[in-house]
């Protein structure tokens, strides 16, 4: 270890409250010296007397110290007065102080020296440290010490700070360097993982080979993850769907199925929330059940006998964004569920005469309280439709699903007059939208959008609309265009409020495909991720989509 002898920790200052005919200054008030356990270490303090003309200035030098040695006890003027410091043959840290005075003065200036141990050692307490799923913010790590030390964690989750106390820290040295004995307060932030993990928190001290650290090791939790949903009744078809994955971001989590005709149809890893792909044979035999393990947690399927088959709603989202809840009169949704169409699935039709889309898709037909929905795709486990606009006024609907002459039981869902969600470019609702530019290119990292340019937002959920729609029907391509007018509808692109120019149905486009023409605020910040939400009346889009600009 090497040492910059003399190391000052802080200027000294007179303390005389009175001058007569002489000043007195020290360069010097604190001296941080090595400790060498073999040979005496000599150093000197620079002393400066301003005096009146014709003036001699005399001061004594003192200490207690039976340690430190003073070359000369008395000084006239200004000069050095050189000192040397017996070896410490000690583990620990002394000081002790050098006095200064001079006759009829009042008061006396003080250097304060402190030696550290000749051999050094470090003493951790404790050196390891159980700490529970929530964390904590209360750790003290003693560290007993005649030595320099410095401290770092290699977790950011491990946070720590010095204290103070019982420290010698040398001016102009980083905070992380201490001397002697001294404590670290640290705490550890709380798992959201359901492993357990891991810590150190060390002690650099500059010896080959001495790194002591204190060992954390902190607990995971199963609650940390959670399915959603939990269970599957499945119908005797084949089917296709997910189950989400809730734990904290950066958690991993693997998944295993322990049937064959319960397959994942997708990763089967992952890290932090995220949705697993599962699919489900079809069953020609009796009952059965399997299930999929998600690390703690198990999603089990329990699936019918071969007849009858019946079609099965779980849920319905919003065909945008995922978003579940409420649905409104216009807006396209995905049902999710099994049995309720023809593997593989059907895509839309249009009519002969090209201009609408029918209710009825692959045999089969999807009611939002008792009226047909438009249909854009059936399978067995997802349909894409449009919620009718009879459901407009109504506080709920019930959705059920219709195929091969068996009906899904009902389930009931909110019924809003608005559900805005935008379509994104990787159909997931998040990242880059299906937005267009001025010149109707796609909006993205090699054509983005400029200031004061107008935007095209392909979203749903809007509502009913004047002149109002009918369902299935193409939106017309001329005016009048069918426009939102029952409620107020607003845009913000990152974070500013921009101009809307237009919000109705998209011309040319099935009924519930909405459209918003919106100017790009000129003070927006550029980037490649800047933020659009959409908002008709009280009701806003969903977060993380993006577009942009330049």
């Amino acid at each position: 270890m090497r040492w910059l002898l003399p190391l000052v920790l802080a200027a000294g200052a007179p303390l005389w409250a009175q001058r007569v005919n002489c000043g007195y200054s020290l360069a010097q008030g604190v001296f941080l010296m090595p400790g060498s356990s073999s040979q005496p270490i000599t150093a000197a303090v620079t002393a400066t007397v301003t005096a009146a003309a014709g003036q001699t200035c005399t001061w004594s030098i003192s200490t207690t110290s039976p340690w430190i040695h003073i070359e000369s006890l008395t000084i006239t003027g200004s000069g050095s007065i050189p000192f040397t410091l017996d070896p410490n043959n000690s583990l620990s840290m002394r000081n002790d102080i050098i006095t200064f005075s001079a006759p009829n003065v009042t008061g006396t200036l003080t250097v304060t020296v402190y030696q550290l141990a000749g051999t050094c050692n470090y003493v951790l307490s404790p050196t390891s440290a159980e700490i529970p799923v929530g964390g904590s913010a209360t750790g003290v790590l003693q560290v007993t010490s005649g030595c320099a030390w410095s401290a770092g964690s290699n977790q950011n989750w491990l946070t720590f700070t010095l204290d103070p106390a019982n420290m010698v820290s040398a001016a102009n040295n980083p905070q992380a360097t201490n001397y002697g004995n001294g404590n670290i307060n640290y705490a550890v932030a709380a798992n959201g993982c359901v492993a357990p993990r891991t810590a150190n928190l060390t002690v650099s001290t500059g010896v080959t080979g001495v790194q002591p650290v204190l060992a954390i090791t902190q607990d995971g939790s199963p609650g940390n993850l959670t399915l959603s949903p939990a269970t599957l009744a499945a119908g005797s078809g084949a089917a296709t769907g997910y189950v989400l994955v809730s734990t904290s971001a950066g958690c991993p989590w693997s998944a295993s199925s322990n049937a064959s005709w319960l397959q994942i149809s997708g990763a089967s890893t992952g890290s932090g929330p995220g949705r697993l792909a599962y699919s489900v044979q079809a069953n020609t035999g009796p009952a059965r059940s399997g299930s999929i393990q998600v690390g703690p947690q198990t999603f089990t399927v329990t699936q019918q006998a071969a007849l009858p088959v019946v079609p099965q709603v779980a849920a319905v989202v919003n065909g945008a964004n995922d978003a579940s809840g409420a649905v409104s009169p216009g807006e396209i949704v995905t049902v999710w569920g099994t049995n309720m169409g023809p593997t593989p699935g059907v895509p839309l039709q249009i009519s002969a005469d090209g201009k609408s889309i029918g209710n009825t898709l692959g045999g089969v037909q999807v009611l939002f309280g008792g009226a047909p929905a438009t249909l854009l795709y059936v399978s067995a486990g997802q349909i894409n439709a449009i919620v009718p606009y009879a459901a407009a006024g109504a506080s709920s609907t019930a959705v059920q699903v219709q195929y091969q002459g068996q009906t899904s039981a009902a389930v009931t869902v909110p019924v809003q007059a608005a559900t805005p969600g935008i379509f994104s470019q990787d159909k997931t609702g998040l990242g880059p939208g299906a937005i267009l530019n001025q010149d109707y290119s796609l909006n993205a990292s090699l054509s983005p959008a400029t200031f004061g340019s107008v935007i095209q937002i392909f979203a749903t959920g809007g509502g009913v609309t004047n002149p109002p729609q009918t369902d299935g029907a193409l939106a017309p391509v001329a005016e009048p265009l069918p426009r939102i007018t029952a409620l107020p509808v607003s845009v913000t692109i990152g974070g500013l409020a921009a101009k809307v120019d237009y919000a109705g149905a998209a011309p040319g486009y099935v009924a519930g495909l909405l459209q918003i023409n919106a100017e790009v605020p000129a003070g927006v910040t550029p980037g490649l991720s800047v933020p659009v939400v959409v908002q008709v009346g009280s009701w806003q889009s969903q977060a993380g989509l993006t577009i942009t600009v330049k």
